[in-house]
């Protein structure tokens, strides 16, 4: 194989962006600067540029674009109106108190990243960016006599904004966690629309997923979701060569099914070093 056939073969076997220092290091016997050099020379052709050192191979019809940067002001640069799903974890602050509690034994397993709550203003962009009538999904952790007043606060956020709140989704994950009324073993998925929801792209997804969690010990970011628990939600919402958005992407599950899907993807994420591409 010549170096430009071994580097698009080695970024399409990652499925997704990647450093090109992970190209260095795959490749110990190059020249560094023979690397770059052929990537550079064929930019826009069969690789493109989606952040500082970041490269993702051109896969059929579908892209992904990786923003690093703050959720708050990237979303503005968003045309209106182009987004037809939306898929993201918020980041919620209210959740530290329980965090601390559960995870001062377990070092792995501590959040480093910054929380912060989706606001009115979020809100509002969030709902300017999508489509009349796309689906928009987030994360929330199971309700309890501490969460729910938290989730429903978050909900009448987001109907604030525009939003009308449609299901919530149980993300079934398969094994036990902690606690006494019960010890839980799901998380919930909020599902929004802009105005009324537009028809389901796939019927056959339905309302609990089962899904087991990624093994902690192999997860870039401590919140990751599995690909396969993203790509049903993903396939429930859009259809090939729509757009999604994730705008707090951490290690960018979001981007990963939308590829694998044929879908086209936007993912907005503070820290590109959780990429798990």
């Amino acid at each position: 194989m010549t170096l430009i056939e071994t580097i698009q073969a080695i970024i399409l076997r990652k499925h997704g962006p990647v450093h090109i220092r992970e190209l260095y290091a795959e490749m110990p016997e190059a020249l560094k600067y023979s690397i770059r050099a052929r990537v550079y020379e064929n930019l826009g052709r069969l690789f493109k540029r989606v952040g500082r050192g970041i490269y993702v191979a051109v896969q059929g019809e579908a892209s992904c674009v990786v923003v690093e940067g703050d959720a708050w002001k990237e979303v503005q640069k968003i045309p209106s109106g182009i987004v037809d799903a939306l898929v993201t974890d918020p980041p919620y602050d209210w959740l530290d108190p329980v965090n601390k509690i559960h995870t001062t034994t377990r070092l792995r397993m501590r959040w480093d990243f910054e929380r912060r709550e989706i606001d009115k203003d979020l809100g509002l962009e969030l709902h300017r960016v999508l489509r009349k009538g796309a689906h928009a999904f987030f994360f929330a952790p199971a309700e309890s006599a501490t969460t729910r007043p938290k989730i429903d606060r978050f909900i009448r956020l987001l109907e604030s904004c525009g939003f009308v709140f449609n299901k919530k989704w149980i993300w079934d994950k398969q094994i036990l966690g902690m606690g006494y009324n019960g010890r839980a073993r799901h998380e919930l998925i909020l599902f929004l629309s802009k105005g009324r929801r537009r028809k389901p792209c796939d019927l056959s997804v339905p309302d609990v997923l089962s899904c087991r969690p990624i093994d902690s010990r192999l997860r870039k970011h401590p919140c990751e979701k599995p690909r396969s628990l993203v790509e049903s939600i993903v396939k429930f919402a859009t259809k090939a060569g729509e757009l999604v958005l994730d705008c707090f992407a951490g290690s960018c599950s979001t981007g990963l099914a939308a590829l694998g899907l044929g879908r086209d993807s936007i993912l907005i994420e503070k820290n590109v070093l959780c990429l798990s591409f």
